[in-house]
């Protein structure tokens, strides 16, 4: 676990309601195990995830689904907040009764209450031609046809569900479940990053908590506040979801580098994609991340 730094003077910044938590990067690590899993058809999206993973021994960890077809399609958007209770929330439920196809979703698996749970973040294109994007309900959102997926887990820790008095949210918490005796393979890392942490510098701080000198994100969602790129582009919006397209750690002359090839979702559900600036994109949330090492 990372202990609270002095927080850096960012851009762009929110205000959450509670106190810092002095635990900036809490993380697990254990034996990697990676799988293709099948997502039956005619079962709601979380349940499709967690029979197979289930079967797999797989406690918590990372899903990466394309050409996904759901029917219905319920999902939320990223919003400001108008309670005074949270620094941003969600948009009314949106459904799409005829369903679409998901270019691409990225999920975090975990526990909720002891019961299966999903957290995911997706591309698709509307019935109008636009990408859009946004936080899939997965008890509601229903897969169409049968598809493939593929999974980075754990099964000695998951990501558990907890509230989290600074950003008065209930949130993915990584969490031991069971002793491991390590076989000395590939490992993988569950850590959930705190808000006002540069996103992509934090990444490279889990790797080296963990001794990790290359490294695969995998799967990955989360929230920032806005985003600039590296080509210059600058997002505004204060509240904006994310899944990471592809991602890597690699180390260099100058240490640990971690880029991240992002799709931004905003609050309207328009899509930005990008590699994001290192060091000018603050978590607003918090950020769900696996990262699978990777050999020397």
């Amino acid at each position: 676990m990372q202990a609270l730094q002095q927080p850096t003077a960012f851009a762009r910044s929110a205000r959450h309601p509670g106190a810092p938590d002095p635990v900036r990067i809490a993380s697990a690590t254990g034996d990697a195990v990676v799988a293709t899993v099948t997502l039956e058809a005619g079962r709601n999206l979380r349940d499709a995830i967690a029979i197979p993973l289930a079967a797999a021994g797989i406690e918590g960890g990372a899903l990466r689904i394309e050409n996904l077809k759901v029917s219905p399609h319920h999902f939320l958007m990223p919003a400001l907040s108008h309670d005074g209770k949270h620094a941003a929330f969600y948009s009314a439920p949106h459904e799409v009764a005829g369903g679409v196809a998901i270019e691409l979703a990225c999920a975090t698996y975990g526990r909720r209450d002891g019961a299966p749970f999903v957290h995911c973040h997706a591309i698709w294109t509307d019935a109008q031609g636009r990408r859009r994007g946004g936080h899939l309900l997965t008890d509601r959102t229903v897969v169409a046809e049968t598809v493939q997926a593929q999974v980075w887990g754990l099964r000695n820790a998951t990501m558990e569900t907890r509230f989290d008095p600074e950003t008065h949210f209930t949130l993915f918490h990584p969490a031991l479940v069971a002793e491991q005796k390590r076989d000395g393979g590939r490992r993988i890392i569950l850590a959930r990053i705190r808000p006002d942490q540069d996103l992509t510098m934090a990444i490279e701080e889990a790797c080296r908590m963990h001794g990790f000198k290359n490294a695969a994100i995998r799967g990955s969602v989360g929230s920032i506040i806005g985003a600039e790129f590296e080509d210059g582009r600058i997002v505004e919006d204060l509240a904006t979801e994310i899944l990471v397209r592809e991602g890597r750690v690699c180390s260099g002359p100058d240490g640990l580098r971690a880029r991240l090839d992002i799709a931004l979702i905003d609050p309207r559900g328009h899509v930005c994609q990008g590699v994001l600036a290192r060091g000018r994109n603050p978590v607003l949330i918090c950020f769900e991340l696996v990262l699978e090492e990777l050999a020397d």
